[in-house]
């Protein structure tokens, strides 16, 4: 019963680490990405993976679901894009940057990890590499976004 509360406990934890670190001009500059790049599109991977393809099953990890989402899981992710954002944000260096795109999909495999020995997630025809290339997908292409919109600390590119 009490693991129905983790998702709930890890977006606020994320959500005060959030606010912790990032100051808050930059969480509203960086708000709709979370809601999109974090809430959106943890929802659509959790109900592909879940309820489309069945790679993966959450199991009593959240206090409330739609059509079989945990949505304080998904939320969590807001908190987290926001983070990630800044970070970029504020870089200056080609190093950081590859190192902070690999660590927050080290992040969220380590957090699967975590789900599966505790059995609050059940990988079927799925694995936590798996898991990793497809968050090193996800924020990738938030830092594409984040280079084409000019908001990456380190300036990639071509000098004229």
């Amino acid at each position: 019963m009490i693991t129905y509360f983790i998702s709930p406990v890890i977006f606020l934890f994320l959500l005060i680490i959030m606010f912790l670190i990032v100051p808050y001009t930059q969480i509203l500059k960086f708000l709709n990405l979370g809601l999109i790049g974090g809430l959106v599109v943890a929802l659509v991977l959790i109900y592909f993976m879940q309820n489309f393809y069945g790679y993966w099953d959450f199991v009593n990890i959240d206090i409330w679901h739609f059509i079989e989402i945990p949505i304080f899981l998904s939320a969590a992710w807001i908190p987290v894009v926001i983070i990630f954002a800044h970070f970029l944000n504020k870089i200056d260096y080609l190093s950081p940057l590859i190192f902070i795109i690999l660590i927050f999909p080290a992040g969220a495999t380590f957090l699967h990890y975590l789900f599966i020995y505790f059995d609050l997630l059940a990988y079927s025809d799925w694995n936590l590499f798996y898991t990793f290339l497809v968050s090193l997908g996800i924020h990738s292409g938030i830092t594409y976004y984040l280079f084409i919109r000019n908001q990456l600390g380190v300036k990639i590119g071509v000098k004229q």
